[in-house]
């Protein structure tokens, strides 16, 4: 270093040296309005209201040192508070800071990702508070910057530091289970207010629950709540299935819940109000505030579905009329959410660095309101439907559940539920899936509930939570062991109904129904014809049924003559001897007419051409078969001689498509 140099480090390090007032203990100092008082902490200062760094060098060639001072930034401030967002996939932490500018000024209050906050990439003061702030350029001094405000963040002890969960139902805090609600937890000692829920904006900030009921205010919310029972009188079973659903939602910690309750029925029938009844159980709401609709995007549904854990959540309004293409995205939509209900797993995705990251799935009973059901029986069977007419709702016991849902006496009565569920539920998580197992073997043995694989299943998950509910109220001395047994066995009667009402919605979503049934419309509409093997006329029996129409004309041999309509998709073969009429189908034909006529009629025919074949034989509705030694399985595509000619056909009995 020269001796001019020198000099000049000197000269400021004797300028640092010299005395500027004393410590204000200020937050931010003193501000920048002249006044050069200063607060010095670990390396650093506040200076002029604003931070600085203090550094000690090598004054000259004499090895002597000094101080020097160099600024960071033209403000100062302070971590108030380390909050940590739980939603149920990643825990998110923001730093709470507040801060001064040098001219005296405030900078508001706001909340820095401590991810961004920590980050050597980036400058966090800069994207909350725009161009109010000024630091310095240089890695190292906002490196100095973000140790300074550290430091003075802790200079009165450890930042405070809390927890906001995202999400409805159990957590365990400590040794103890909550149910998270927006008004705080339900625990075994009751409503705990020291627990923050945030839910957010919208209507799931609706669920709160109250303090639990007590004494005669729970006898009444008991009466209240059992008149669900008999909210649609010639369909009993609809008030039960949705009383279980109530009962079963807080036990999807013990058990989780796969499947979805699909309530449908033309306009006017008080499906949406019916619902609400169930939904007013974990909350403040109506038919005019569901959590959930059939327009929000399907990444919001998603995402809503997971905070509503262990609670009924409600899709409003599944409504596909608009157009095909709007009527394609619903469906797609409805698929998406029920396979991820079923899945109990959602869309995989991967942040920029190609890791891995959480994705949200449905974790509450979800409810649906419709008008139409969703396509595909692979879907209807992870879905107990339930539809309901005009006439079905009784207006008297509505009108009466939804005065007991607005005076809180529903919701009260669900927290009572859950401040008994909470000391039990570590027992529970063990002995709930064991009660549904046990319910599901006894609808298997004595066929109950067969319409789907799933069926059983779901039979017994809604018995097991009203069975548990119940032993609630006989805990509770709300009702006595007698009325506790009627009660079980009139909610396994009806939810036995329920399921039998399954199988009618399972055949109308069945592929090869509904292929054969495309298959029938195809030729009475004129779109497709099957010709006589022989002679490639009209069949012998009925034409009409085979897509010929009457020509107006008489043929040689005094009979009517007969025109095809569209293309021919196979042949006719007539009974012969002990074999009954048969009917062959070139099978690439007759899949693409199938397909195309779906679309003309605005719907769709998605499963693929040789899953359908699989399915057909499966239910022996392929009467030949040929041996394929080298895939080791029946060749459904069997030769036969058409008009001379060798063509591999499908085929089928005549009376298929005749009696349909």
């Amino acid at each position: 270093m020269t001796q001019k140099n020198n000099r000049h480090v000197l000269e400021v390090v004797n300028s640092a040296q010299k005395p500027t007032g004393k410590n204000t203990g200020n937050t931010g100092g003193s501000g920048g309005n002249g006044s050069s008082k200063t607060q010095k902490f670990g390396e650093y200062v506040i200076k002029n209201g604003a931070f600085h760094r203090v550094k000690t060098v090598k004054a000259g060639p004499d090895g002597s040192s000094g101080v020097i001072e160099f600024p960071l930034c033209d403000f100062t401030c302070r971590i108030v508070e380390e909050v940590t967002q739980d939603d149920g996939l990643a825990d998110a932490t923001f730093l709470r800071i507040e801060g001064r500018r040098a001219s005296g000024s405030l900078l508001p209050l706001v909340d820095v990702p401590a991810k961004s906050f920590y980050s050597s990439q980036g400058n966090w003061a800069n994207e909350h508070w725009g161009t109010l702030p000024f630091i310095y350029p240089g890695a190292a001094k906002k490196d100095n910057l973000r140790a300074a405000i550290h430091l003075f963040s802790a200079l009165s002890g450890d930042v405070p530091r809390r927890t906001v969960f995202k999400f409805t139902g159990w957590k365990k805090i400590g040794d103890r289970w909550h149910y998270l609600t927006g008004s705080g937890a339900i625990a075994g000692s009751g409503l705990v207010d020291g627990v923050e829920v945030d839910l957010g904006a919208g209507h799931m900030s609706r669920y709160q629950l109250p303090a639990p009921l007590t004494g005669e205010q729970m006898k009444i919310a008991v009466t209240d709540t059992l008149a669900l029972l008999d909210v649609c009188p010639s369909k009993p079973h609809i008030g039960v299935a949705l009383l279980a659903a109530v009962a079963r939602a807080p036990l999807g910690e013990c058990h989780p819940t796969d499947f979805a309750i699909w309530m449908h029925g033309l306009t006017g029938s008080k499906k949406s109000a019916v619902a609400a009844i169930a939904l007013a159980f974990y909350g403040n709401f109506t038919a005019r505030s569901f959590p959930g609709n059939w327009s929000d995007s399907v990444n919001d549904a998603e995402a809503k579905s997971h905070q509503a854990k262990d609670a009924i959540f409600v899709m409003d309004d599944f409504k596909p009329s608009v157009s095909q293409t709007e009527a394609a995205k619903l469906h797609a939509m409805a698929e998406r959410l029920i396979r991820n209900t079923g899945n109990q797993a959602g869309r995989g995705r991967r942040d920029s660095t190609m890791q891995a990251k959480a994705a949200p799935y449905n974790r509450s009973m979800m409810l649906v309101t419709a008008e139409d059901l969703p396509r595909g029986q692979s879907l209807l069977g992870r879905l107990l439907i339930l539809e309901l007419t005009r006439t079905d709702v009784d207006n008297t016991v509505l009108t009466r559940l939804q005065e007991a849902a607005q005076a809180g006496s529903l919701a009260g009565l669900m927290s009572a539920y859950l401040q008994w569920l909470a000391p039990r539920l570590d027992q529970l998580k063990k002995e709930f899936p064991k009660n549904v197992e046990v319910f599901r073997n006894a609808a298997l043995r004595d066929g109950l509930a067969s319409s789907h694989p799933r069926a059983p299943e779901i039979y017994a998950n809604l018995a097991a939570g009203a069975e548990t509910f119940l032993e609630f109220l006989e805990d509770s001395c709300m009702i006595t062991s007698e009325q506790s047994n009627v009660l079980l066995s009139t909610v396994e009667t009806e939810l036995q109904q329920a399921f039998s009402e399954q199988g009618a919605y399972q055949t109308d979503q069945d592929e090869t129904e509904r292929f054969l049934q495309l298959l029938r419309a195809a030729f009475s509409s004129g779109t497709a014809h099957i010709a006589c093997r022989l002679n490639q006329g009209p069949p012998p029996s009925r034409p009409f049924s085979w897509g010929w129409r009457d020509a107006g004309a008489v043929n040689l041999a005094g009979n009517k003559d007969y025109s095809p309509m569209g293309d021919c998709m196979g042949w006719f073969c007539d009974a012969s001897g002990t074999t009954p009429a048969e009917v062959w189908l070139q099978q690439d034909t007759a899949f693409k007419i199938v397909q195309q006529f779906a679309r003309n009629q605005g719907d769709s025919f998605l499963i693929s051409a040789s899953s359908l074949w699989r399915r057909m034989h499966e239910k022996g509705l392929i009467v030949k078969t040929e041996p394929d030694k080298e895939r080791n399985r029946p060749r459904l595509a069997v030769k036969r001689i058409v008009a001379g000619q060798n063509k591999r056909v499908m085929v089928l009995s005549a009376d298929l498509i005749e009696s349909g």
